[in-house]
């Protein structure tokens, strides 16, 4: 009971909190160099008053950002998650640890050659005692000059197939070959389309033994460059976390007839302060609904 109501807590009034000045992630504990909180809302659109909560974080990073833990307080459970991110000193992720409360659930590490190529990526589950595994080597095409990365998947040590990946001149993926364990029949071949920002915008994949073609849209490729767009908040008033709501519904009534643009079903528009706060608004999968995400940073005192 005491446990749910500290949840309760940390979910309903994080402001009341202290400063978090460290942080644990694995055998070490790090200094906070930043903090930054998020709540994410469903909002009806009929409703601009009416803010659910969905889901709270918080997000620690390590003064050279080389550390960050992630805690998410899901509102409809008991658990409280943790996810360690840890990268080298080129900013490459290296490490990732997934934890259900303490539990460490899933561990997965990156490895890098000496061009700075991924060469390995190995995935723990701890509950399990499953390992997946992947390993790529890269070829330089004398015809075109593109990419070609080869990669196996293996899973507690058997292939379970190959895969090729084909990049342009400018690191852009645009084919796939998935191949079988034989490393010989094709499973299918995916083509990636992009929007004129470079967004990936569609898929199509082509599977050879029923020679079928399926066509996948992708949300943010799809979405017009007008309804996608970054904006000042515009107005002056103070942001605070202890505010977010009030603020937040002044900013929807604000600019509800830009969010209701009937030209842009789909859409995802973010406000920003430039210094402390993002508020990011975008439709869901569900029309009658809007997704809004309060994201605050703060550097944490010295």
């Amino acid at each position: 009971m005491n446990r749910i109501f500290l949840l309760l807590f940390l979910i309903i009034t994080p402001t009341l909190l202290p400063a978090q000045s460290s942080f644990k992630a694995g055998w070490n504990t790090y200094q906070t160099g930043t903090l930054t909180q998020e709540y994410v809302y469903t909002l009806t659109n009929n409703d601009t008053t009416k803010l659910v909560l969905t889901d709270s974080l918080k997000i620690l990073a390590s003064p050279d950002s080389l550390v960050t833990l992630t805690v998410t307080f899901p509102v409809r459970e008991k658990s409280v998650y943790k996810k360690i991110h840890f990268f080298n000193d080129k900013k490459q992720i290296a490490r990732v640890e997934e934890y259900k409360d303490d539990n460490l659930l899933i561990a997965r590490d990156w490895r890098y050659d000496e061009k700075n190529r991924k060469i390995s990526h190995v995935e723990e589950n701890k509950v399990s005692g499953s390992v997946f595994r992947k390993t790529y080597d890269y070829v330089t095409d004398k015809k075109n000059g593109d990419i070609i990365v080869s990669e196996i998947s293996q899973f507690n040590g058997r292939t379970e197939f190959y895969t090729k990946s084909y990049y342009d001149k400018k690191g852009v993926k645009y084919k796939e070959v998935r191949l079988n364990d034989n490393n010989k029949d094709v499973v299918h071949i995916e083509t990636f389309f992009y929007n004129d920002q470079g967004k990936l915008k569609e898929r199509s994949v082509y599977f050879p033994e029923w020679k079928v073609t399926k066509r996948f849209q992708e949300k943010e490729g799809s979405i017009p460059l007008a309804c996608s767009k970054c904006l000042p908040v515009g107005t002056a008033e103070k942001i605070t976390i202890a505010g977010r709501l009030s603020f937040i519904r002044r900013l929807l009534v604000r600019n509800m007839a830009f969010l209701s643009n009937g030209e842009c079903p789909q859409f995802e528009y973010t406000y920003k302060n430039f210094t402390t706060c993002d508020i990011i608004v975008s439709t869901t999968n569900n029309p009658a609904n809007k997704k809004v995400i309060f994201r605050y940073k703060e550097k944490t005192p010295r």
